[in-house]
């Protein structure tokens, strides 16, 4: 199995260069065949936008460069042998995901997005994997939070431009209604950051999804719980391409192939997922 790094110590690792990229080759002919899209920004290449700071979905194999890995990066990969082509990972920050795929640096992102009716706004999307916010806090904290209004009044820590920062901040009302203040939302670029919020005490919440969420309490174990029944997993993870692209049913019937032959299965496996919540219509 992948060597996997712990979120809390990863941010004390030099910053990245978020300009950067890693490339590695798909299919042998890397030209394609009758499946693969015409319109890729490079012929023979499926090029991906991807913020590799979010395990077990996509991130670097030694915690801070080389390989970049995970459940999204070898679907990427798998793509590409199905298309025939190379495959190029296009790094951004999360929040540069939606403009390089706008501005034409990548094909597609597969990384960790919601497919939200917002980003639908803007993008289309084929489903990939079931998911949903979930809270983590200390111990002694998440045995206390049941409920969505066990946030209200707390200091809350989420990745920046992420739906679960979205989620939180959209409890105000709800809050309001129930006679408690709207939670105190502090958004950072990494997943990292957002873990060491917590366990500094900056934060006394952080909301992630529950993919990611799961592999956090395991890195840190005695340090963070997931909290039940906060939150409902109802939401789908998509990989998301240009609105209107003859990408889009191209994405969708080659996922399903993957998912159809148990590609998509065995690389859930690889990095400790359930199969089940791969999603693909």
């Amino acid at each position: 199995m992948a060597k996997f790094f712990k979120l809390a110590a990863a941010a004390s690792i030099s910053l990245l260069a978020l300009s950067g990229c890693s490339t590695s080759t798909g299919g042998d002919a890397a030209t394609g065949n009758s499946n693969t899209p015409a319109d890729l920004v490079k012929a023979g290449q499926v090029t991906l936008c991807i913020d590799p700071e979010y395990p077990p979905l996509e991130y670097y194999a030694d915690g801070s460069g080389g390989d970049i890995v995970g459940f999204d990066a070898d679907a990427g990969r798998a793509l590409a042998d199905h298309w025939g082509v190379k495959v190029k990972f296009e790094v951004t920050s999360f929040d540069g995901l939606m403009p390089g795929l706008q501005t034409g640096r990548c094909d597609i992102i597969l990384g960790g997005l919601y497919t939200s009716p917002a980003r639908l706004e803007v993008a289309d999307a084929a489903p990939i994997m079931n998911a949903g916010p979930a809270a983590l806090a200390a111990p002694a904290l998440a045995s206390k939070l049941t409920s969505k209004l066990d946030l209200c009044g707390r200091k809350v820590a989420a990745q920046a431009a992420s739906s679960n920062a979205a989620t939180v901040q959209a409890m105000g009302e709800e809050c309001k209604a129930a006679g408690k203040g709207a939670p105190i939302v502090s958004e950072y670029p990494k997943t990292s950051d957002t873990v060491l919020a917590v366990l500094n005490g900056k934060s006394d919440v952080l909301v992630e999804t529950n993919v990611a969420a799961a592999y956090m309490v395991t890195q840190n174990k005695g340090k963070l719980e997931m909290a039940s029944q906060v939150f409902d997993p109802d939401t789908t993870f998509g990989v998301f391409t240009k609105k209107d692209s003859s990408m889009t049913p191209a994405i969708a019937a080659a996922f399903k192939a993957l998912k159809e032959d148990g590609s998509l299965a065995e690389i859930a496996k690889k990095y400790d997922l359930d199969p089940t919540i791969v999603d693909v219509k």
